[in-house]
């Protein structure tokens, strides 16, 4: 009897393992699909990063597709970077990094996040408000974060996307924005230094590796400068006022 539920729970199993295989595959098929449209758009290099110039190449092909179709494509896409952000984010699983991640927090941030892109992009949410209450911020840093220590993710491009088309919008909404790169070296008068760490990014093993991997490069510091972890809070200046960016620094806790 134990032997017939041990060949029926492999059985299983593997049956399990097979379908969660299948699905990876149109997942990731999915995922190339996506990166080769936007590739077509923005002219996108060969080592999977956006150029600096890819949002004006977006905007000239949504232009050149109005010509021909007629103005109300280009009223359709009136923030045409941001409709190809949500795009990119509703065709990819929400990102776990680390075992501890609640599925379930994991899954209402990036619905946080996608129904923000879409609503700046309808013109639903005003970005100003948006980035003084702090409504922005998790996606500022959380892209910043992907590109650091996972670039090699699908998930990166989605949210690299994203970022990028915010970071387009906030500029065109006069507004400096400040959110210095995890790895980087920042001084304590462009910033806040904290050791606070709510994400528990300690806990992922990527981001300790590559942290303590960093900061054993970094044995000349200037006074007052520090290895940037990761930006916890972007700074920014603009219409709104202004506020410093917050950076978490590695600590004996790590």
């Amino acid at each position: 009897m134990a032997l017939l539920v041990l060949g029926g729970s492999a059985v299983w199993l593997f049956w399990r393992l097979r379908q969660n295989e299948k699905l990876l595959v149109a997942v990731r098929r999915e995922n190339n699909k996506l990166r080769h449209e936007v590739a077509n758009v923005t002219g996108w290099t060969a080592n999977g990063r956006l150029p600096e110039d890819w949002p004006e190449k977006l905007r000239a092909e949504t232009a050149a597709a109005a010509s021909y179709t007629g103005s109300s494509v280009l009223e359709t896409l009136r923030e045409p970077m941001l409709h190809a952000a949500h795009q990119a984010l509703t065709a990819i699983a929400p990102p776990v990094f680390a075992s501890s991640d609640s599925a379930d927090e994991v899954d209402r941030a990036h619905k946080r996040i996608t129904e923000l892109i879409e609503g700046l992009a309808n013109e639903r949410i005003d970005p100003l408000p948006a980035l003084a209450n702090g409504d922005l911020d998790k996606l500022i840093c959380f892209w910043r974060r992907l590109e650091a220590y996972f670039p090699d993710r699908p998930e990166t491009d989605a949210y690299g996307i994203a970022g990028h088309a915010l970071v387009d919008l906030l500029r065109r909404n006069d507004v400096s924005l400040f959110a210095p790169r995890p790895l980087s070296v920042e001084s304590a008068k462009n910033c806040v230094f904290t050791t606070e760490d709510p994400e528990r990014l300690r806990d992922i093993p990527r981001v300790r590796t590559v942290a303590f991997a960093a900061s054993t490069r970094f044995t000349t510091p200037q006074r007052g400068e520090e290895l940037v972890i990761d930006c916890e809070r972007p700074g920014w200046s603009g219409p709104g006022g202004q506020k410093n960016a917050r950076i978490l620094i590695l600590d004996r806790s790590w």
